[in-house]
């Protein structure tokens, strides 16, 4: 099947709604029936947006039709467009001005986002903000849907389904590792060099079991052979929030570096170095993450990114690190050392969205 320009040229919203119709109902006569059309006519309508796609979108049996692989990835691209557009005209509708709709980590809201905006001059915009914290998956699935404009914050490019990672495109922003933290005045603090086994018995403030952190922290945890570490208490996406219940309550927990920097008492904690836990680098989980990163390479590889500032340089990923010392040191004889946690933090969009990743956001904190 060609694809035929008279067939594009001729598409209207309703042949992209047609396809969640279609997903949704997985019957061409309930999609007519949504639409308000006979069932020939959405017969028709079919046939014509697979013409001008130059692909078959469905596949038909005694059972009703279903997007076929094409067809959802036909869907996937549209469904941002059509969200974007349909929070366009609700916002004209209702007289108020366009805003763009921002997904974050809990992490960045302590300075990386309050200066990007800051720099934006919120107040003197008639652009208005809505800003949305949240797990990284659930970022994820909102932007895809069209839910979200963009995305600011961590993204693991092994953890996300190959039917998202292909629709979306990013700049790097900045590096951090996960670090563990106790009060000052807590036992391990004490201890010149703690060790994995150290850690345990005492009560925890954790991320929630979905957190990325905590996934690894207990990955980590049980390669050393050490029992579970006992979370007395869990916080979903709030880094802070972790670090102000651990000075209250005389807990230990585990956060991005750069949320304790910026936190109020960060003098009140003890960063811990634990001699022989291991915390691999996320963005080195071998083929399927180099893989990724290949399919998108950052426009700031070859020099200045969009999300960099000019005259700084590019920093190599943590897996590229990580890679070259374990190389280097397999060449001496040697085994390779701990490499520390690493949060890499990116400014994401759907390839399909009109919003530019040229946010004014400073590659470092």
């Amino acid at each position: 099947m060609a694809h035929s320009p008279l067939h594009y040229e001729r598409l209207r919203l309703r042949h992209l709604r047609l396809l969640q119709l279609i997903d949704e109902h997985g019957s061409l006569r309930s999609a007519a029936a949504e639409l308000n059309l006979t069932q020939p006519a959405v017969s028709q309508m079919l046939k014509d947006l697979e013409f001008a796609m130059g692909v078959p979108l469905v596949e038909r049996s005694v059972r009703g039709v279903v997007l076929t692989d094409t067809g959802l990835l036909a869907l996937r691209r549209s469904r941002s467009g059509l969200a974007t557009l349909d929070q366009l005209v609700r916002e004209l509708d209702a007289g108020q001005t366009l805003s763009l709709r921002i997904g974050t980590n809990s992490a960045l809201m302590y300075n990386i986002i309050p200066e990007a905006l800051r720099r934006l001059n919120v107040g003197q915009s008639e652009t208005r903000f809505q800003l949305k914290t949240g797990l990284v998956g659930d970022m994820v699935e909102a932007l895809s849907e069209g839910n979200l404009d963009c995305y600011v914050g961590r993204l693991d490019w092994d953890q996300v389904p190959t039917r998202i990672a292909r629709l979306l495109t990013y700049d790097p922003l900045l590096e951090t590792d996960l670090i563990l933290i106790c009060p000052t005045g807590h036992p391990v603090a004490r201890l010149d060099t703690p060790r994995a086994r150290d850690l345990v018995g005492w009560p925890w403030a954790m991320p929630s079991r979905e957190s990325n952190n905590r996934i690894v922290l207990e990955s980590a945890m049980r390669s050393t052979g050490a029992p579970d570490l006992t979370a007395a208490v869990e916080v979903s996406a709030d880094p802070n929030g972790l670090i102000n219940l651990a000075l209250a309550l005389g807990m230990l927990t585990c956060v991005p570096r750069v949320a304790l920097n910026e936190h109020a008492n960060a003098q009140d904690f003890k960063v811990l170095e634990v001699a022989d836990l291991a915390l691999p680098s996320i963005c080195d989980h071998g083929g399927a993450a180099a893989n990724a990163r290949s399919r998108r390479p950052a426009r700031g590889d070859a020099g200045c990114g969009k999300g960099m500032d000019r005259g700084q340089r590019r920093v190599a990923t943590p897996g590229e690190t990580r890679r070259h010392k374990c190389q280097a040191e397999g060449r001496a004889g040697r085994g390779p050392t701990p490499t520390p946690y690493c949060v890499s933090f990116a400014v994401i969009c759907a390839k399909s969205s009109a919003f530019s990743t040229s946010l004014p956001i400073g590659a470092s904190v």
